[in-house]
């Protein structure tokens, strides 16, 4: 997967996807698979943006059953199930564990009718597959049976006992992102990372085109389609303005923690005084809690880490997990992103509960736009789905069976060609911190396969270095040393893209 952009001028698109988040990628990789041509462009660099932002898991949508939505359980269970079996190299199976308290809406009464659901659910949707077996059954627990699992619910009061359930967590979770972007590209699709969509030109009640701006050559760009997917996220009202395209989204900013602490060995549920469910979740042998979103609405690029709200969430966290015992100085990352959200009844903010998928040629707006918001990570594939069966009709094609459910995603481990990069560079066969198995030529390989412009896209998203937190000055400077000389970037460039990784980091390096 190389980035050229003088393809994206070369021809009339069917579909320009703008936006490469897991929403965007879903969306070109099905309907390039389909015979649609193709073209993607994120202005940042692929999954770097609320699909980055995420709790690392794959749930089956065991919480939509609290309030009784039957179909979001069973679409959520039925795609957790659908990424198990095209991306089995990217999930592992995790037990989550909730306590229980008297309540008549949240006791044992109330769990034992929702378990009864979760098993009518799971089993009227497919299994894994052979490479993934079914996930067991959810249960209740008993008091010492939850203590066992869980020594620190010792610390908890009034719990009755515990619920259990399995979900799948992504490890690479990046790179199963990063893997729809190169199957999209393997079936045809034209995608460039680091391309800015400026603005939208709209001729006689249509949109035709899209002005962008090549954000490493400073270039502008006009990409011609005769359908554009505004899949921007947060930056959904931004695209065009003057078409409103899904007026007056409310968004919300959203944080997970990266800590130093070790994790358990099973994910764990929590709630706060104030009825908000957190959970930590283990992660490449660290704690990793979530998620937390702000009490009020925000602005698409209010993503900076401020140290009060870190702080409270903190405080939420100790709250759900009297045991955790958390400190500020026991963070080494924070996960942050914007999220559309809606007002409820009480005027209270919360995160869109479905996605939202506006037609605007049948909201009287532009002919030719089609805007999709509030998209979850588990279920994007089935959104894609339904987004490609509505592009195919809007172009008169026959509407052709989806395929994405049943076609495996790549697996993105190239270990014989970043072997013989090694070989033939003994240089770059050096362990890149503390992650043994990545070294110089893992960095190579990305810039020169995977589309990494940056040192952000090489150590961040591209190879688990940073995954955890700052790998120190001393690795992020040679890592830069290695990706300058492949990029060729100028002394200053150099400089800048280190700054840059320091600043992502900030304020817990």
């Amino acid at each position: 997967m190389r980035r050229d952009t003088s393809l994206l001028t070369a021809r009339t698109f069917d579909v320009l996807v703008v936006g490469g988040g897991i929403c965007g990628l879903t969306i070109a990789c099905d309907a390039a698979q389909r015979g649609l041509s193709v073209a993607l462009i994120e202005r940042h660099d692929f999954g770097s943006g609320s699909s980055f932002n995420h709790l690392r898991t794959i749930h089956g949508g065991l919480r939509y059953l609290q309030t009784l939505d039957i179909a979001r359980a069973r679409e959520s269970a039925r795609e957790r199930d659908t990424l198990a079996r095209i991306a089995p190299h990217a999930v592992q199976p995790l037990p989550f564990v909730l306590p229980v308290f008297r309540s008549l809406t949240r006791g044992k009464l109330a769990m034992r009718a929702g378990l009864l659901l979760d098993r009518i659910v799971c089993r009227s949707v497919p299994g894994a597959g052979p490479a993934l077996p079914r996930l067991p059954l959810s249960r209740l627990l008993s008091v010492p049976e939850a203590v066992e699992r869980v020594p620190g619910f010792r610390k908890v009061k009034s719990m009755t006992g515990a619920v259990v359930w399995h979900d799948y967590v992504t490890i690479g979770a990046d790179r199963l992102t990063l893997s729809w972007a190169v199957a999209a590209a393997n079936h045809g699709a034209v995608l460039a990372n680091h391309v800015e969509a400026t603005g939208l030109v709209v001729e006689n009640g249509r949109v035709v085109r899209a002005h962008a701006l090549d954000r490493m050559a400073r270039s502008p760009l006009e990409i011609d389609a005769r359908l554009v997917v505004n899949a921007t996220g947060a930056c959904v009202d931004r695209l065009v303005p003057a078409l409103a395209p899904i007026r007056g989204t409310l968004l919300l900013k959203a944080m997970n923690l990266v800590t130093r602490q070790p994790a358990p060995s099973t994910a764990v549920g929590g709630r706060t005084a104030f009825g908000r469910y957190l959970f930590l979740v283990p992660w490449r042998g660290r704690a990793l809690f979530g998620t937390w979103e702000s009490p009020d609405a925000c602005g698409p690029d209010e993503v900076d880490v401020q140290r009060r709200a870190v702080g409270e969430f903190v405080a939420d966290i100790n709250q759900a997990f009297p045991w955790a015992g958390l400190r500020l100085d026991d963070i080494s990352l924070v996960h942050r992103g914007v999220v559309p959200a809606t007002s409820g009844p009480d005027g209270t903010v919360r995160p869109l509960g479905v996605e939202v998928i506006r037609d605007h040629g049948r909201a009287r707006g532009p002919e030719g736009l089609v805007s999709v918001a509030g998209t979850k990570y588990t279920t994007a594939r089935a959104v894609a789905e339904r987004v490609t069966d509505l592009l195919l009709r809007k172009l008169g094609k026959p509407l052709e069976p989806c395929r994405t459910a049943t076609t495996a995603l790549p697996d993105l481990d190239h270990v014989a060609g970043v072997a013989e990069l090694a070989r033939s560079r003994p240089a770059l066969g050096a362990a890149c911190g503390d992650e043994g198995a990545i070294t110089g030529a893992h960095l190579v390989w990305a810039a020169r396969h995977e589309m990494a412009m940056t040192l952000g896209d090489v150590l961040i998203r591209r190879t688990p270095i940073g995954a955890l937190g700052y790998p120190g000055d001393a690795i992020v400077s040679a890592a830069a040393a290695i990706v300058a000389a492949e990029l060729g970037w100028d002394e200053a460039r150099t400089v800048a893209e280190v700054a840059a990784v320091r600043r992502f980091y900030h304020p817990f390096i």
